[in-house]
């Protein structure tokens, strides 16, 4: 079974410079990918937002410094000394699941880690926390992962593909390092290895993790969608050698369900999302046209997330009927009617949110 390889991730791709050693080699290897990755190589989309000079020296501070608390947070667990070993039950997960809640993750799934869950080679995108991890073979030291998602805000989802968008996706980021950090240096306080995945360094691609820990199912925009929040989440995963009983995948209909709907597919503005089945080390993912999506950022200045503000579950779906939904076609439509009467092809707000009205501000 072929591993995931970081490498082949867009970001990694495009953090290659041109004429490098690791430019040649892995275009050499991937030429399908390298005009267009040359296309969008060295922008910072955030350059191209449609604000005013005063509006982005204004608000941009408001997330700049984020990546710099995911690396004290890094290396806060990183140094924090594992302690005496205590014996943990196996049925200790229901309260390692209850602690992840409470430490502020929405979800939580704990999986059994194999070799095949892990990264092949890293993709070398932790120059923020200090490491070099181009090409960088992942070894399977861990046996255990305890896997969150974090919500994000709705009402600035909502405004998407505007400023708004950007700022719950990074805030949601940092509070996944935060949990992810909190939930690791408590298993070291139990005596137990751990470490956290982040934004900045991850062992593991954490869609398919949070499927086997049965957190959701893979929809045709290739998030995780949850019951409850849709794929309006961000991941994280504390990786440890603590054996406690695993959760199971959870199926709920939604293959069926993303065929009958297709509101991210047809509401991309990129058209990068299809109904197109490939499998990747057994699980079922759609064919995804990332460097068409990540033009649509450079062209608007956010990460876009238009996929994510039109699905249905992220709009909210009444549980009842989300668990009546499996093999039912009749539950699937109504679900969608009612979807469609209330909030047509997608809930879109285009009123700026008042945190960042500067109409107000004195002369």
């Amino acid at each position: 079974m072929k591993k995931y390889d970081e490498r082949e991730t867009l970001f990694s791709r495009i953090s290659l410079e041109k004429g490098t050693k690791e430019y040649e080699e892995f275009y050499a290897k991937n030429p399908q990918y390298q005009k267009d990755d040359d296309s969008i190589r060295g922008v910072s989309f955030r350059d191209n937002l449609r604000k005013s000079d005063e509006f982005k020296k204004r608000f941009f501070p408001l997330t700049a410094n984020n990546k710099l608390f995911i690396k004290n947070l890094h290396d806060l667990v990183e140094n924090f000394e594992v302690k005496e070993r205590q014996v943990i039950e196996h049925s200790f997960a229901k309260n390692l699941k209850e602690i992840g809640k409470y430490y502020g993750a929405t979800d939580v799934g704990i999986m059994k880690l194999k070799d095949s869950s892990y990264y092949d080679y890293l993709g070398g995108l932790s120059e923020e926390v200090g490491l070099d991890t181009y090409g960088k073979k992942v070894k399977r030291t861990f046996n255990t992962a305890i896997v969150f998602t974090v919500k994000m805000d709705l009402e600035f989802m909502n405004r998407a593909p505007h400023f708004e968008e950007l700022l719950t996706t990074e805030e949601a980021y940092l509070k996944v390092a935060q949990v992810g950090a909190r939930i690791a240096v408590y298993i070291k306080s139990l005596g137990y290895r751990a470490m956290f995945n982040h934004s900045e360094y991850y062992l593991a691609p954490l869609v398919p993790l949070a499927v086997d820990a049965g957190l959701g199912e893979i929809g045709i925009c290739n998030h995780l969608v949850t019951k409850e929040h849709g794929n309006n989440v961000r991941l994280g995963a504390v990786f440890t050698n603590l054996q406690v009983d695993y959760d199971q995948p959870i199926e709920y209909g939604l293959n069926d369900f993303c065929k009958i709907c297709s509101l991210c597919m047809m509401n991309c503005p990129s058209k990068s999302i299809t109904h197109k089945e490939r499998m990747v080390n057994g699980k079922r993912f759609f064919k995804f046209d990332d460097a068409s999506c990540f033009a649509l950022w450079n062209n608007s200045g956010t990460d876009c997330g238009t996929c994510i503000q039109s699905c249905p579950f992220t709009q909210g779906v009444d549980l009842f009927k989300v668990n009546q939904m499996k093999d039912n076609p009749k539950m699937m439509k109504q679900i969608m009617e009612e979807y469609l009467e209330e909030f047509g092809r997608r809930n879109y707000t285009k009123k700026e949110l008042s945190i960042l009205n500067l109409e107000d501000k004195d002369d």
